[in-house]
């Protein structure tokens, strides 16, 4: 990617992170989720070169308004203080923190193994087969799951002891650490978030496609692996 990042490419990342933690929520809590936007999430993990920010969302701004919305619901002034979600934001600043520490620890390469494996396996059985999630999961939970600060999941104890919905959220956990490691890449960071609130807040407005967010985002009953 190029290294004349703007706020543009830190707001797509920082979707990327949203989105994921969005998504871990909604699994956690009902079970349910955005089936393009968990697509989406889960692919980003097997765009390892990309030209653009946007390419590890497959190019196009509709495909991380999850994130976006989310975002927003979080940034956006008198608005935020009714629609912020905290256990979104707990997600979102631990994977942060997680991603960092993650790196320093080495199991990148282990990781990255795991998810090779994974990208077999999609050829084998399709994309998001449940044996596909589940390789995925592995990689987060052999090689991240014990490294601080472990990300506790809150939700209902039927969806968090289905292990279909586990392996997924763990594989939206990774897919957010992914999403973390592009908003590093790309100059994002958590004191440049607070001092620059105005201009990230600008570049995800941007983002923001309204037509497209009443029709993709909202959770429905198709998360079972096809």
């Amino acid at each position: 990617m190029s290294n004349a990042y703007t706020f543009h490419d830190k707001a797509i990342a920082l979707s990327g992170i949203y989105q994921a933690a969005q998504l871990v929520f909604e699994l956690a809590t009902t079970g349910q989720a955005s089936q393009r936007a968990y697509e989406v999430s889960i692919d980003s993990l097997y765009c390892d070169n990309p030209d653009q920010t946007l390419d590890v969302y497959g190019g196009d701004v509709a495909n991380i308004q999850t994130g976006v919305l989310t975002l927003l619901n979080q940034m956006n002034g008198a608005q935020a203080t009714t629609n912020r979600n905290i256990e979104v934001t707990k997600y979102v600043l631990s994977l942060m923190i997680l991603e960092k520490n993650v790196s320093k620890k080495g199991v990148l390469d282990k990781v990255a193994r795991t998810i090779d494996s994974s990208r077999t396996q999609r050829n084998h059985f399709g994309d998001y087969h449940e044996n596909v999630i589940a390789t995925l999961a592995r990689a987060y939970s052999e090689n991240i799951s014990q490294i601080n600060p472990r990300i506790m999941v809150n939700g209902q104890h039927g969806h968090l002891q289905n292990p279909k919905v586990a392996n997924k959220i763990r594989a939206l956990l990774l897919a957010g650490l992914r999403a973390a490691l592009l908003w590093r890449q790309v100059g994002g960071t958590r004191w440049g978030l607070l001092l620059s609130r105005k201009k990230y807040l600008q570049a995800v407005q941007a983002l923001h496609r309204p037509e497209t967010s009443a029709s993709d985002d909202a959770p429905n009953d198709t998360t079972d692996e096809r």
